[in-house]
């Protein structure tokens, strides 16, 4: 690897631990925003196929799990990374009963972390076994780096249900006869709509849901909904194989009299952020249910602490207002916090509040950009501050003079606005010295 690009690595991980470093100082987590983006995702699903049982696994991981390179003497623009991911099943004797492994081969045109963590590789593997109860063994690794990845705490049950050939399966989208997974762990995405699929060698067309929340930090269930109608569609005599290609994992139906392909279509638009749970009553009282996170792939990890979160309001707020969000029990402030976000979406049918999202997304840069031995938190400092108003800066011009003052001035071209920033203690504590 080059020490161009080890230097970068240790640089963007130290920024990421100060991150989180200060973020836990805070007692006021909000405990509903957990539910993000990982870098290492996996799910998995029974299947009944006549006197046989498929267990299938899709797997997700961001690029940015590997280190991708490229030869110095090359002239080359394209970086390699290269991997290798396995799946063991483990039987309740601690046998290893299934293995299967693959190679993984990846090309960018970026090594850069922020430009890794918007791709991701994905496939599956599927096994055929006996009725039973399996540990599945999840194993990643970087051929470079050798870092290592393993779960080996999930655990899998052949269903023995008679009327039931699968459990719920969430789907992100369908098309004609093949239905495209989220393949997020078994989650969906929050603030969007979703589906659900599950194999019966019955034939329902109408179901009642109850969806709950589920409350991490008291270990209760909020209903959301209760006893809600819903129709279903039906694929009859049909059955599901898998299907994968560079961009998504998917299901299709084939011809099989033994079973039914059922889809239940669900409003997400208003879902939040969390964990759910979600029971299935069908007309003969039978149940499914399935246990899933909504996640915010993105979110900003200021987002995840409540008085990270809070402080830099203080640049759109009056004082009396940011004093009194600042005030109360934990319980009042996330509710006012929530109130004064919840007035500024411009999209209010969703629950993503893209305004939100983007202060949040400057507060974060501006957290680790501009922090200072003498402010932690780079996004209060003058140059934080503008940055969150206003965003990144058409040009920056930085000027170290021997014997001066350090400066730096930011243009914003579209509003017509500079910004000069001095530094007389030259240790990199800029403060705004004009504005215009």
């Amino acid at each position: 690897m080059n020490t161009a690009m080890m230097n970068y690595r240790a640089f963007a991980a130290a920024l990421l631990l100060c991150c989180f470093s200060f973020l836990s100082f805070s007692q006021d987590v909000i405990v509903r925003e957990q539910t993000t983006g990982q870098a290492i995702l996996f799910e998995r699903y029974v299947i009944q196929k006549d006197s046989e049982y498929q267990i299938i696994i899709p797997f997700r991981i961001r690029y940015d799990f590997f280190v991708f390179t490229r030869p110095v003497t090359e002239q080359s623009q394209v970086y390699t990374a290269h991997g290798e991911v396995s799946v063991e099943l483990i039987d309740t004797t601690g046998t290893s009963i299934a293995r299967k492994i693959r190679q993984i081969d990846l090309t960018a045109v970026d090594n850069s972390t922020s430009a890794l963590k918007n791709d991701y590789v994905q496939s599956l593997f599927s096994f055929q076994l006996p009725k039973g109860r399996y540990t599945v063994v999840f194993k990643a690794e970087d051929k470079e780096s050798r870092r290592q990845y393993v779960d080996d705490k999930k655990q899998t049950a052949i269903l023995t249900d008679s009327r039931l050939l699968s459990g719920l399966i969430p789907v992100e989208a369908i098309h004609e006869e093949t239905f495209v997974l989220f393949n997020l762990g078994g989650d969906v995405l929050f603030s969007r709509n979703y589906s659900f699929i599950f194999l019966s060698k019955l034939r329902y067309t109408t179901a009642h849901y109850t969806l709950s929340k589920v409350q991490l930090d008291d270990e209760e269930k909020e209903t959301i909904e209760s006893n809600v109608p819903v129709s279903i569609d039906v694929f009859n005599t049909t059955t599901l194989d898998t299907m994968t290609n560079d961009r998504s994992v998917s299901l299709t139906t084939r011809s099989d009299s033994g079973s039914n392909v059922h889809v239940i279509h669900m409003n997400g638009l208003q879902l939040r952020q969390g964990r759910y749970e979600l029971v299935m009553t069908l007309p003969d009282s039978t149940k499914i249910t399935a246990q899933f996170g909504a996640r915010w792939m993105d979110m900003p990890i200021t987002l995840t602490d409540l008085d990270a979160a809070i402080e830099p309001l203080q640049f759109i707020m009056t004082k009396a207002d940011y004093s009194e969000m600042r005030h109360g029990g934990r319980a009042s402030r996330i509710k006012k916090f929530e109130e004064f976000w919840k007035k500024k979406d411009a999209t209010p049918a969703t629950t993503y509040n893209e305004v939100m999202h983007e202060f949040y997304r400057r507060a974060d840069f501006a957290f680790a950009a501009f922090r200072t031995l003498k402010e932690m938190n780079g996004a209060i400092t003058d140059r934080g501050r503008i940055y969150v108003l206003y965003g990144k800066p058409s040009t920056t011009e930085r000027l170290l003079a021997p014997n001066g003052v350090p400066k730096e001035i930011w243009k914003y071209n579209s509003l017509n606005k500079i910004f000069t920033f001095e530094d007389p203690s030259k240790q990199g504590n800029y403060k705004l010295a004009e504005n215009k």
